[in-house]
């Protein structure tokens, strides 16, 4: 019995020991394959997560591209509504303290590509010409605004990108063409980039199309062609499409690159993260994970795997935040967070980015809609309000009156008393105009001395006649320009819609009809024209 009592002793230890080897080597192997797994998952998010952050970078690089050529555009705009020569560019760049602070310099050129104004140093006007320059050659090739190539600045010696932008004038002519200087040394422009990957490890650097540092940590390489033979970063970067490996050397270490292309410039954004440094923490938990037991392996991989995941969450919620934005799906408040990690400090640098967007963008508008002059709507203005004002009507069932005004004999007030004395009668008629109507009414100066009201909320139509009779009264006053006394009166032709669905036209037409009527019967007076009516009304003078 004792013999066959130790064999079937030593036999079930020997199964136990069996059983226990194979739980154990099976539980190694589940834990070196799930190692694995987690492994490729890491690897994959890590890129992403770089990805990530480098979209939001370039995103970030573009908005910066947008908002001053925004402010280029709304310069020219100013010059073509207030007639501004190449003579005057001088004094309009120092008025305008903003453009220090997006820009190292603007300057202005003549179409011969004389230096006419320069924001920084007036001193430099007539000591540069660029006409044979590319940026140059191709913007009045083109009449439109580009990013040029990086170059070396004339004025300042410093390594620069310039933003150009065409200036036509009242006839479409193209009269000359401002350009606005970004310098790469600029903390503005290099240090918020560099700061991105100041406590994650790397680097971020930009290249043009043709393989010329624009941004890198290394100051010493800006301008300069980048090593573009097979294998190099710069190959990598220009070559392949966007996304990211880690099958390259950078400076004989092996390196995860991702790159992305920006929208607004010919140029890639990069970054180059050493793989030693990018998956430490990997590296970590295989050597943890080797050395322990089964379970243990396998929690360390599912942990790796929860912990990277978590680590991710806040950039994928930022990535998350920009397509939402971008969609207009949310709000710019998104991006004010409280943390102090990058990601906190991208977010918050995407806020104060997009509040300036959207002071410029409001500036724009207001500059773009208002007339240089009077102060009151311009034509681009009626343009946009006025279908939106008859769609309302409709809506409601309610009329909607447009009335258009001539200043009568206006030319004449130009040529006995000058251009000065003209300027002023359109200021102060603008004045009387727009305290004469209500305030749900809508004034606006389409040209010289033509005017437009916009009468909104009729409770019915004969409130027109009311309205025209109260233009007329308000007329009636000398205009006192300096020290003369001069008479102004004013014809006006309004039409009124009906109950039926109108076209803007239809009732531009109507109105004009109206006018022409009251210059016919001799002007200073105002006639009334449904629209859609064989004639007009009885014109009623003052």
């Amino acid at each position: 019995m004792r013999p066959v009592l130790h064999f079937f002793l030593s036999f079930k230890f020997k199964i136990t020991m069996l059983v226990t080897a194979t739980v154990l080597i099976s539980a190694i192997g589940v834990g070196g394959v799930s190692l694995l797994i987690a492994e490729a998952g890491m690897r994959e998010s890590i890129a992403q997560q770089e990805q990530a952050l480098l979209a939001s970078a370039a995103a970030y690089v573009d908005r910066d591209i947008v908002a001053k050529r925004q402010m280029l555009k709304s310069l020219t705009e100013q010059v073509l509504v207030s007639a501004v020569s190449l003579d005057q560019m001088q004094t309009l760049l120092e008025a305008h303290t903003t453009l220090r602070e997006e820009f190292s310099n603007v300057t202005a050129f003549d179409m011969r590509g004389n230096l006419v104004a320069s924001l920084r140093d007036r001193r430099a006007i007539g000591t540069l010409n660029i006409s044979t320059r590319k940026h140059f050659v191709d913007t009045l090739r083109t009449r439109e605004g580009l990013v040029t190539a990086p170059f070396r600045s004339s004025l300042s010696g410093k390594p620069i990108v310039a933003l150009t932008q065409p200036l036509i004038n009242a006839k479409g002519e193209m009269v000359g063409l401002l350009v606005g200087a970004i310098e790469l040394l600029r903390p503005s422009f290099s240090a918020r980039l560099d700061m991105l990957r100041a406590e994650a490890g790397g680097y971020i650097f930009i290249v043009s199309n043709e393989g010329t540092f624009i941004h890198h940590p290394n100051k010493g390489l800006l301008l300069t062609q980048g090593d573009g033979g097979a294998g190099s970063l710069v190959d990598a970067v220009l070559s392949t499409p966007e996304g990211w490996t880690d099958q390259l050397l950078d400076d004989g270490q092996r390196t995860l690159l991702a790159h992305q292309r920006l929208r607004e410039a010919d140029w890639t954004i990069a970054v180059s993260y050493p793989i030693r440094s990018a998956f430490a923490p990997m590296a970590d938990v295989r050597v943890r994970a080797l050395g322990a037991c089964a379970l243990v392996t396998l929690l360390a991989g599912v942990f790796g795997w929860l912990l990277t995941k978590v680590m991710l969450v806040p950039l994928l919620r930022l990535h998350g935040n920009v397509v939402a934005i971008e969609r207009g799906a949310a709000d710019i408040k998104v991006f004010d967070v409280d943390g102090e990690d990058e990601f906190g400090q991208l977010s918050r640098a995407f806020f104060s980015l997009s509040q300036r967007r959207e002071r410029a963008e409001q500036d724009l508008h207001r500059l773009a809609t208002t007339d240089a002059l009077t102060g009151i709507n311009n034509r681009r203005m009626f343009d946009e309000f006025f279908p939106r004002a008859l769609a309302r009507a409709h809506r409601s069932g309610q009329q909607v009156g447009m009335a258009f005004l001539d200043i009568d004999h206006f030319k004449a007030i130009n040529d006995l008393h000058g251009h000065a004395a003209g300027d002023a009668v359109l200021v102060e008629f603008a004045r009387r105009l727009t305290q004469a109507v209500r305030y749900t009414d809508t004034v606006a100066r389409l040209a010289g001395d033509e005017f437009v009201i916009v009468f909104e909320q009729l409770p019915s139509g004969a409130e027109m006649n009311l309205l025209g009779s109260k233009i007329i009264d308000a007329m009636r006053a000398p205009f006192v320009i300096g020290t003369t006394s001069l008479a102004v009166s004013t014809s006006i032709g309004i039409a009124l819609t009906t109950e039926h669905p109108v076209a803007a036209d239809d009732v531009i037409r109507a109105a004009d009809q109206a006018l022409y009527g009251v210059k016919a019967a001799g002007r200073n007076g105002f006639a009334v024209n449904s629209v859609g009516a064989e004639r007009v009304v009885r014109v009623r003078r003052a």
